[in-house]
């Protein structure tokens, strides 16, 4: 806490990063249905996080940055099954999101970019 130069005691707000410019989601998603064609009618089959990685990286040089790839897991026949999936601006982008509502997202967790 701190005070004002009136002694009125204040919070302090944490920093927080400004969230990513919503008018561009729609760019977003048409980056998405452009990887997700390229990996269903492509020679390869890549797989959810290959996917994801690619179109983080395919938004980020299309100047749409502030995207993340997640990665959750949830327990079926006593297995843990995993998935990886895009947000931008708080929304999926390039999956179902009623799809992905199934994991919990495992928090804390970075996909690191190989050059």
């Amino acid at each position: 806490m701190r005070s004002r130069p009136t002694g009125e005691m204040v919070r302090d707000e944490p920093d927080r990063p400004d969230p990513p410019v919503l008018d561009r989601i729609e760019d977003a998603r048409r980056v998405a249905l452009a990887v997700n064609r390229a990996a269903a009618f492509g020679i390869f089959r890549p797989k959810c996080l290959v996917r994801s990685m690619a179109l983080r990286r395919l938004l980020n040089a299309a100047g749409i940055e502030g995207a993340h790839v997640r990665v959750g897991v949830y327990l079926a026949h006593g297995q843990f099954i995993a998935h990886a999936w895009v947000e931008y601006a708080g929304q999926v982008v390039g999956d179902d999101p009623a799809f992905v509502a199934r994991y919990v997202p495992m928090t804390g967790l970075q996909v690191a970019e190989l050059e």
